[in-house]
């Protein structure tokens, strides 16, 4: 097997294959840059930006951009605003990495600009019904280029691919001896308390995705009390939940971003039902007494095993 790494989105990315040439790699790149490029709201040469500091005018923007955000609206609509792309306005205000908590007024100001039916989307056009709304897609941009990584792939020829983007998996046509691909599931614990690759459980996809969220990644303690990055577009604070951890198994892995953020804030009941309602979804949780639940195609079409006696 052929593994490549590369940084960006502010992580290390790899991809593993039977054989990748430089050229491929270098597809792969220059994809992968263009959507960085594409969906970043901070770029201010970029579409993105310019939709968000259009102060409600509509905005022509790349075709694959308003196709993008019309998907993601989508997913807004499927959990009832719990994922809402215009929660910018929120996000911006906290810095997980410095240990920013941002006033409550701030917050409430916020909230008020945070709806995600006030985006409207043409073939090659969007427009911001709120002149202060902030569109972010971070929140599920890295499923979308997760898939088109694997088309890259193929359109060079290579069947049987695992891409891996900072957490993102995403993977085609098995394992070259028709065995399914081997993803391990985190442990769900901050990577500086262990190392990163330490798993509970494995599952095996030869076609799919996996994705996991969860309230322990970009985390910090102020004044007694933990925050996390899981913000919830009804508080604009960290949401309070049973669900540690989120894992969605799925065709896509935009599929996979698009539901596993909203599966920690709809809670263990909630998340399960959601799910159960969904035939091709099937999910892993792990709740906040350490137990692992899970839809029942796992273990059943999904072969899933749990590591070290979990």
């Amino acid at each position: 097997m052929d593994t490549r790494e590369f940084f960006l989105f502010d992580t290390v990315n790899t991809v593993t294959a039977p054989v990748l040439s430089d050229e491929t790699m270098a597809a792969v790149e220059s994809a992968c840059l263009r959507y960085e490029k594409l969906f970043s709201r901070f770029d201010e040469g970029g579409e993105l930006y310019r939709v968000n500091h259009a102060r409600g005018r509509e905005v022509e923007v790349d075709p694959e951009l308003a196709c993008f955000i019309a998907r993601a609206l989508d997913y807004c609509a499927a959990s009832d605003g719990l994922f809402d792309i215009t929660m910018g306005a929120v996000t911006r205000l906290w810095d997980f990495k410095h240990g920013t908590v941002p006033a409550e007024d701030d917050v409430r100001a916020a909230l008020s600009h945070v709806d995600w039916r006030g985006v409207h989307v043409g073939e090659a056009s969007v427009r911001l019904d709120d002149p202060e709304a902030v569109l972010e897609l971070g929140g599920i941009a890295k499923g979308y280029i997760a898939d088109g990584v694997l088309d890259v792939l193929a359109d060079r020829g290579v069947d049987h691919a695992i891409v891996n983007l900072g957490g993102n998996v995403a993977v085609r046509g098995g394992r070259p001896d028709g065995t399914p691909w081997q993803v391990g599931l985190r442990q769900p614990l901050a990577s500086h308390d262990m190392p990163i690759l330490q798993s509970f459980a494995v599952v095996g996809v030869t076609n799919g995705s996996v994705v996991t969220s969860g309230v322990y990644e970009r985390a910090f303690e102020r004044d007694g009390r933990s925050y996390h990055h899981i913000l919830d577009p009804r508080t604009g604070f960290p949401a309070r939940t049973d669900v540690v951890s989120a894992t969605v198994i799925s065709p896509t892995s935009l599929d996979g971003d698009g539901y596993s953020t909203t599966l920690v804030l709809m809670g263990v009941d909630r998340a399960l039902e959601f799910a159960l309602a969904r035939p091709d979804l099937d999910i892993v949780l792990v709740d906040d007494h350490g137990q692992v639940l899970a839809t029942p195609g796992v273990g059943e079409r999904i072969p899933f095993r749990l590591v070290d006696g979990q």
